[in-house]
């Protein structure tokens, strides 16, 4: 695997040289992705933003989703490298919101400015160098060169990058806390998107709704049912937004899974919200929503993938293993509102609705640098 992975990384180096003769465009952004097919929440508004404010940049688009495994990774995305390779060599800025092959493995030209927003708001679960709990991880990370090559990383605060800089493997001097455009979204939409949800189902709006969202698991270890069958549904709304690597069927007829809508748009109705080690306790803060975790596996989940922060020290009181001592607590409704609002000013840097604009700004001034 090693020398396959050696011999691909000379190839592909091999024609990259021929592109890079090709001149840099210094008004060309180009935005990376392999998280999701289409543009990300974050990438539309930021791009948004400089169409309107930035005329005179040019941007381009690829996304494609592309699976984690070793196999997807490399063979899927060889087909659209060279298309990769032609944007990237002849763009002042990228941007890109994960690991991607083109951007790690490839040799750049030096005027070339890669800016990592991520895709979540926080890193409460470990990954990257975090997570490298075996030989074969640590060497495919190594030879496939594993966040690579970035010259800035957005962190959505300056409390967590520290644990950032611990996954990607870069000194904390690389690192912005400016948040991501989603915050601005959840700020400005709230009531667009709660208009919308409410129109498709109006039975919503007769009582408070419950969001759960869990994370991914790579064992497979959900207790759906557990909590699903504490939750009194005749007094409650209850809303189970999965993550999309998740194969789950909903069979409850008392249970919405609203597929219509993400989890940013149902965060406009939720009166709580349910979660475990995934960033949307910091969307949730965002908004102020009562945030309770239900994490029924903590001290597996600590062992592997691992957790960066104390969850029971940063939101004490709010945390469960067990589904019916949590329900307990949102039907006593007394939320202490004191230790989430300190939650939310160390995790959230800005919640005054110009994310997006700093961000956008920060770019452009990557393609102004000489």
């Amino acid at each position: 695997m090693k020398y396959f992975i050696i011999i691909f990384n000379i190839i592909i180096n091999f024609f990259y040289l021929f592109f890079k003769l090709l001149p840099t465009k210094k008004n060309k952004i180009f935005f990376l992705s392999r998280q999701t097919e289409n543009p990300s929440i974050d990438y539309r508004m930021l791009i948004e933003e400089i169409e309107q404010n930035f005329s005179d940049y040019k941007i381009v688009v690829t996304t494609r989703k592309i699976k984690k495994n070793f196999k997807d990774v490399l063979f899927k995305n060889t087909g659209i490298l060279f298309k990769q390779m032609y944007h990237l060599a002849t763009s002042k800025v990228c941007v890109i919101d994960g690991y991607n092959i083109s951007i790690s493995m490839l040799h750049h030209k030096k005027d070339l400015t890669v800016i990592q927003i991520w895709h979540s708001l926080a890193a409460i679960k470990k990954f990257g160098y975090q997570s490298l709990d075996t030989n074969k991880k640590k060497i495919i990370s190594k030879y496939m060169k594993m966040h690579k090559n970035y010259n800035y990383i957005i962190s959505g605060s300056n409390a967590m990058i520290p644990y950032l800089a611990e996954s990607f493997g870069y000194d904390v001097s690389r690192f912005k806390s400016l948040g991501l455009p989603r915050i601005d979204y959840l700020l400005n939409n709230k009531k667009i998107n709660k208009q919308k949800i409410y129109k498709k189902y109006p039975e919503l709006r007769k009582k408070k709704t419950i969001l759960y969202a869990p994370t991914f698991r790579d064992n497979n270890h959900y207790e759906f049912a557990a909590l699903e069958n504490t939750i009194d549904h005749d007094k409650y709304n209850f809303i189970m937004k999965i993550h999309p690597n998740i194969q789950y069927t909903n069979t409850s007829n008392k249970t919405y899974t609203c597929d219509e809508f993400t989890t940013l748009q149902l965060l406009s109705i939720a009166d709580y919200v349910i979660t475990d080690y995934s960033a949307v306790s910091i969307e949730a803060a965002v908004l102020d929503i009562p945030t309770f975790l239900y994490v029924y596996d903590y001290d597996e989940y600590k062992e592997y993938p691992g957790i960066n922060i104390d969850l029971y020290a940063e939101l004490p009181g709010y945390v469960f293993k067990n589904p019916k001592e949590l329900y307990q607590c949102i039907k006593k409704q007394r939320y202490d509102t004191k230790s989430f609002s300190e939650f939310k000013n160390k995790y959230v840097a800005n919640t005054k609705g110009n994310v997006t604009k700093t961000l956008a700004k920060f770019i452009i001034e990557g393609c102004e640098k000489a």
